[in-house]
């Protein structure tokens, strides 16, 4: 009896393996956010939209590192840069067992039709992070998302 249920288990999760490749392998990849991370040697690149439309890209030159990171933020509507927003940047790992609850905060300064913040990561692992801004009509909106080096 228990050889027949573990066959059973066994043929379940060799189904359900196949379907996920198949449902995986049509989907449109050109459509996804597939965000870059250190672990591959690439520079991050983010593009994520508020409820209201709004664009939101994050993106770092380098890859990020332990220490100092610039991120850059372009924030659009209507295909049309923002230059006017209050940009805050909140990276965070949450607390774990036997390690703290971190921080980092910048707020995005203007230069060139870019927000530039100054991350300082203390550690490797997931970073959650969190943009908001407040644009002209006072209203502010966030995006979130995550980084892992």
């Amino acid at each position: 009896m228990k050889s027949i249920k573990l066959a059973l288990i066994g043929l379940s999760l060799v189904a359900s393996t196949a379907l996920f490749a198949n449902e995986h392998a049509q989907m449109d990849h050109s459509k996804m956010n597939h965000a870059s991370s250190a672990s591959s040697g690439m520079a991050y690149h983010n593009e994520m939209l508020t409820r209201d439309e709004y664009k939101v890209i994050v993106h770092t030159e380098k890859p990020f590192v332990t220490g100092n990171n610039e991120v850059e933020i372009m924030v659009s509507n209507n295909n049309e840069a923002l230059k006017n927003a209050d940009i805050k940047v909140k990276f965070f790992m949450p607390e774990m067992p036997g390690m703290p609850y971190m921080e980092y905060e910048d707020e995005g300064k203007l230069i060139n039709s870019v927000f530039k913040a100054n991350i300082n990561l203390s550690m490797n692992g997931t970073w959650q992070y969190q943009i908001k801004f407040r644009t002209a009509d006072k209203k502010v909106r966030m995006v979130k998302g995550s980084v892992n080096y």
